[in-house]
């Protein structure tokens, strides 16, 4: 398997699988509920949350940005009452944006999570884990600063497949046998917000993946994200009827017929382009995983797929698949990243404003998170102050005055107007 399509392969199932990576017996340490608990106790304390109005500020609506006006928040939510204000921000000439959201990201830790938020993104979406007890240790976290965190459980992967290094312990494995209802429930009785599936050639069947998907659905009312990153294994994810589909071919060009039953079936699309970028211009990457060039595959199927699923109308989500320093100079970082990602989508033929609300209310919609996406009454204060408009320019999401999550600001914001 010397190929380039094969090494996007195993780029992609590295993010996937990086918790897996963490548990792996080349790694350093495999983190444990007690790590967590030691990251939050001895980071500085957060600043107190005071009942705040920011005043003559351009407030994005979802449809583009106001004229001047004045946003209160208490409580950790956005109100209208505007008695006994604790703190007052002039903010003329900036823009008030949702706090950002990663639809597909892999943080471990703490020390994650607060790389992240200093990005502006305020909300995780997790779609891995290998721990239970560690993962309901961090989306506990009890920091008032830091990004909140949803996550998935235990991926369902099918026991034919081969990924060398990166391939999970046998227990972890979906075989012809396996009680695949138990499986789901063990999955959401551990806590998982979601359900994943891992659909790759030799992995899960079209059977396989059609009862992970309708216990999930129809027992737990809950749901289902599937990793798909082949023409063939991203056609098995939407005959499924998985809510989210997660990366996007690379090896060839979607269907009109694959593409109208996204839309028939109510689907949505989190492509994670900047992977497949950082895939095929780092040779860091080449060089990890042993892999040579080859012409079976390229970016370019990549932005044609993005393009096509948006030209027809398929909800387009942001999302990284972003898993932090996994060896030498194999990166993908918090935050940045997400950055990234928007002016990729903005690349092929999204709107600056459809960028911004695919990292806020569309990703909230898609993802039912009620609570937040929206700067309105009664909405959680994710909120992030930006210097510069980015529906101007949509690398001005960099330019980041302020971060709050759930009205609490954050000490340290990265600073990103430095970068590209």
């Amino acid at each position: 398997m010397k190929t380039k399509q094969l090494l996007l392969r195993q780029l992609v199932f590295l993010a996937s699988a990086s918790d897996i990576l963490a548990c792996s017996p080349t790694a350093a340490h495999k983190l444990t509920v007690r790590d967590i608990q030691h990251q939050a106790s001895t980071r500085p304390v957060p600043l107190p949350s005071t009942k705040t109005a920011v005043r003559k500020v351009r407030v994005f609506n979802g449809q583009g940005f106001t004229d001047p006006q004045t946003v209160i928040f208490a409580d950790g939510l956005i109100t209208s009452d505007s008695e006994d204000i604790e703190t007052v921000l002039e903010e003329p000439e900036k823009f008030l944006i949702p706090g950002l959201i990663d639809a597909h990201v892999h943080v471990p830790d703490i020390t994650g999570l607060a790389g992240i938020t200093s990005y502006g993104v305020t909300t995780v979406l997790n779609m891995g884990c290998s721990d239970y007890a560690v993962c309901t240790a961090l989306k506990h976290h009890n920091q008032t600063d830091l990004a909140s965190l949803l996550s998935a459980g235990v991926a369902a992967i099918g026991n034919g497949t081969s990924n060398g290094a990166l391939q999970p312990p046998a227990d972890q494995l979906v075989y012809p046998d396996t009680d695949l209802p138990s499986l789901v429930s063990w999955a959401f009785g551990n806590g998982s917000d979601y359900y994943k599936l891992i659909a790759k050639p030799a992995s899960l069947t079209q059977a396989q993946q059609d009862t992970l998907v309708s216990t999930a659905h129809g027992v737990f009312k809950w749901q289902t994200m599937t990793h798909a990153s082949d023409i063939e294994s991203f056609n098995q994810a939407v005959a499924s009827r998985s809510d989210g589909l997660q990366h996007i071919p690379d090896d060839g060009i979607l269907s009109n017929s694959t593409i109208a039953a996204i839309k028939r079936n109510h689907q949505f699309v989190t492509p994670t382009m900047n992977l497949f970028q950082y895939g095929y211009s780092n040779p860091a990457v080449l060089a990890f995983l042993g892999r040579t060039n080859g012409a079976n595959a390229s970016y370019v199927n990549v932005e044609e797929n993005v393009r096509r699923l948006h030209g027809a109308g398929v909800p387009i989500l942001a999302g990284t698949d972003a898993v932090g320093a996994v060896a030498p100079g194999l990166e993908l970082p918090f935050g940045s990243t997400l950055h990234d990602e928007l002016r990729l989508l903005h690349g092929v033929g999204l709107t600056r404003l459809e960028a911004l609300r695919a990292a806020t209310v569309e990703t909230a919609v898609w993802h039912r998170l009620c609570d937040r996406g929206e700067i309105k009454v009664g909405k959680r204060a994710d909120l992030v102050l930006l210097n510069s408009n980015p529906l101007l320019n949509i690398s001005n999401t960099r330019d980041i005055a302020r971060v709050w999550v759930g009205g609490v600001e954050v000490r340290d914001v990265a600073g990103l107007t430095q970068s590209s």
